[in-house]
């Protein structure tokens, strides 16, 4: 095996903080830079703690956003399913991914998808016949693993394949995941964290939207800073708060689960490497 190259990246990043850039910063792409203004580095911070804190948000699509399938000549909607959303594209194309999506990078290795029954999605073109989507579509009982599938293009009529081009994976949420624990519902009393944080820190907007937690383990691998600016203030926040634990962003609370996947950790003691966005121009 060569170990100097890799086809896949063994990366998988979550990207956040549309809705920040929407509401703080939101022409930052026509610059050749990726900059935040104050406030909304500060409220990039803020989301990388929470999710340092209480792990990734899962979600599902409104009604205006869910998917519909032609499936033999009918009109199907796809059950809408939280869920949460990672790429495998190479990093230098962050930035195009970034624009849609948000500009904070949450990277994990794959198995912390596969522990938690993630896989990449099935791409088919809409409007045209499958047969392999009208079989599973006919065939499944639990009609939410379509979930698993996703159109080539926004536009049918322009083939860029600029969704396949993604090459998006997804974590679903399944009962068993929430039983082992492996996912957090943040309105049970039990869960008193993160039922703190939905009750104390959320708007009901936010509230609305967020379903369950993915809480990062020692799979957590990287991090894509929105802007150097931001970076930067992640640095000094570690030094002001180097008496109260949380000077590493609170990795050294991830880090304890190492241990519990041990024997299947590609590197011991694995530690997130930090990047900027516009440095991963260079990969």
């Amino acid at each position: 095996m060569n170990f100097d190259y890799a086809i896949h990246s063994d990366f998988l990043i979550h990207w956040t903080g549309k809705d920040i850039d929407k509401k703080y910063d939101k022409p930052w792409y026509e610059s050749g830079k990726s900059k935040t203004n104050k406030n909304c580095t500060i409220k990039y911070i803020k989301r990388l703690l929470d999710i340092l804190e209480y792990g990734l948000w899962m979600t599902e699509e409104t009604k205006e956003d869910e998917d519909s399938l032609s499936i033999a000549g009918k009109s199907v909607s796809i059950p809408r399913t939280p869920k949460t959303c990672f790429t495998e594209l190479k990093l230098s194309e962050s930035r195009k991914h970034a624009k849609q999506y948000g500009r904070l990078g949450i990277g994990v290795k794959r198995y912390f998808l596969f522990d938690r029954w993630g896989r990449p999605l099935i791409y088919y073109r809409r409007n045209v016949s499958d047969k392999f989507l009208e079989g599973c579509w006919s065939n499944l009982k639990d009609k939410k693993l379509l979930n698993f599938f996703k159109r080539m293009n926004r536009s049918d009529e322009d083939l860029t394949y600029d969704l396949y081009a993604e090459s998006e994976w997804r974590i679903l949420f399944f009962e068993g995941l929430l039983k082992e624990g492996l996912i957090k519902d943040p309105q049970d009393p039990k869960n008193e964290k993160e039922n703190k944080y939905f009750n104390n820190e959320l708007t009901p907007e936010e509230q609305a939207k967020l379903k369950y937690l993915i809480p990062l383990n020692g799979w957590f691998a990287m991090i894509i800073y929105p802007s150097l600016d931001v970076k930067n203030e992640a640095q000094k926040y570690r030094e002001q708060n180097r008496e109260n634990g949380e000077i590493k962003y609170k990795l050294n609370d991830i880090q304890k689960e190492i241990e519990r996947i041990k024997k299947d950790k590609i590197e011991d003691g694995n530690w997130p490497i930090e990047v900027d966005l516009d440095a991963c121009r260079n990969f």
